[in-house]
């Protein structure tokens, strides 16, 4: 009987799941808030124009879409920022600019479902707005490594890069769009077999190859830039370099740097990033936790030209490594003969910042008593 499955690649929430999403929903909100972000909300579903303005791929297969009955295609939202997009060009117009706004949000992607991937997820983020340069650049990254902090993560680590470098190394080679297409497809997936043979026969210097082929292993400190060859000859790619330089002594300002790391082969996998990209990874699970950068040119795309960068966290991955928790709230089974009374001393309860159940079942003291022991941080109280 399917009147009691769900949906492949959803799932329910139960109370403890739905408290750790609240907690971080909580805490994240908390501190968007305080750097001065707005909260924005979008349909759950946008024209499919919308959603594949920008991305310069065909997104397509991952989509859940569907016709209204004016005849147009409508897509459920596979992520925010071009939703947010929309909703700038659409809104903000007249707006004073840098725009800082932060979203909590569903999204639903067709992938295969497996640990930590649904096809109905949960992300919040933010988008700051007609900001450029490095220091809007770092004032994000500081918030996303400030976010996983606030809600408890520890053992964690954000890794950066700026698309600018492996975007002017391509654009020195002859490869075609398709190639160019696959060699970031195996760079972003660290498959050095296969890049090494496709590199081998590729029409490029030896240097560039040499190049290309080290930006999947090199991670680490700042130090790594001086392990790309082929950059002294390549003014874009060494103006790339100094952004990603400056940002990254910003960060140390910032007081975050001891969670960043660099890493040439996080390229992200949306076309619309123009600048620093960043993903944020635990040890604990095989999946990124957050990610984002800058993207420049998407806002244009709708009309409205604006410089913008941002992220975006994902709230499922986080809770199966969320390891802190708030503490639980004291909590109180509150019964008794006389009802008004058990009702006034429950809401003294709730007042005070407690849990307060009410005894609905007419139970005995003994069985009042009994009931709350069997419960975790329970006392139960009798009203006479």
């Amino acid at each position: 009987m399917r009147n009691r499955e769900v949906p492949k690649g959803t799932r329910d929430l139960l109370p403890d799941e739905v408290k750790i999403k609240r907690l971080i929903e909580k805490k994240a909100e908390r501190l968007f808030t305080s750097c001065g972000y707005s909260e924005v909300t979008t349909p759950s579903f946008e024209f499919l124009e919308v959603v594949e303005t920008g991305t310069g791929r065909n997104m397509r297969e991952e989509l859940f879409l569907f016709m209204d009955r004016e005849g147009g295609i409508l897509s459920l939202r596979p992520e925010m920022t071009l939703s947010i997009a929309r909703l700038a060009a659409t809104h903000l117009r007249e707006a004073a600019f840098p725009q800082r706004l932060f979203y909590m949000a569903n999204v639903f992607r067709h992938v295969q479902p497996h640990l930590a991937q649904y096809r109905e997820f949960w992300q919040l983020g933010i988008e700051l707005l007609g900001a450029p340069g490095q220091k809007a650049d770092a004032e994000v990254i500081s918030i996303a490594v400030k976010t996983l902090r606030e809600i408890g993560l520890r053992d964690f680590k954000v890794s950066l890069n700026h698309i600018g470098i492996f975007n002017s190394l391509l654009n020195c080679s002859s490869l075609q769009p398709e190639e160019k297409s696959l060699t970031r497809s195996l760079i972003e997936g660290k498959d050095l077999v296969a890049l090494s043979a496709f590199l081998e026969n590729a029409p490029m210097e030896d240097i560039l190859k040499e190049t290309l082929a080290s930006l999947p292993v090199l991670h680490g400190g700042i130090e790594v830039l001086q392990k790309l060859p082929y950059l002294e000859q390549n003014r874009e790619a060494n103006k790339s370099v100094q952004e990603l330089l400056e940002v990254y002594e910003l960060l140390k300002v910032c007081g975050v740097i001891d969670n960043i790391v660099i890493d040439m082969g996080v390229l992200r996998g949306l076309d619309y990033y123009t600048g620093m990209v960043f993903e944020g990874y635990s040890p604990d699970l095989g999946y990124g936790l957050l990610g984002g950068g800058r993207y420049d040119n998407l806002m244009g795309q709708f009309g409205f030209p604006l410089p913008a960068t941002g992220f975006a966290l994902g709230l499922d991955r986080l809770a199966l490594v969320l390891k802190q928790r708030e503490e639980e709230t004291q909590r109180f089974l509150v019964g008794g003969t006389d009802f008004s009374a058990v009702l006034t001393r429950a809401e003294e309860l709730r007042a005070a910042g407690y849990i307060a159940e009410l005894d609905v079942e007419g139970l005995s003291r003994e069985e009042l008593e009994a009931k709350g022991t069997s419960r975790p941080n329970c006392r139960a109280i009798y009203v006479e």
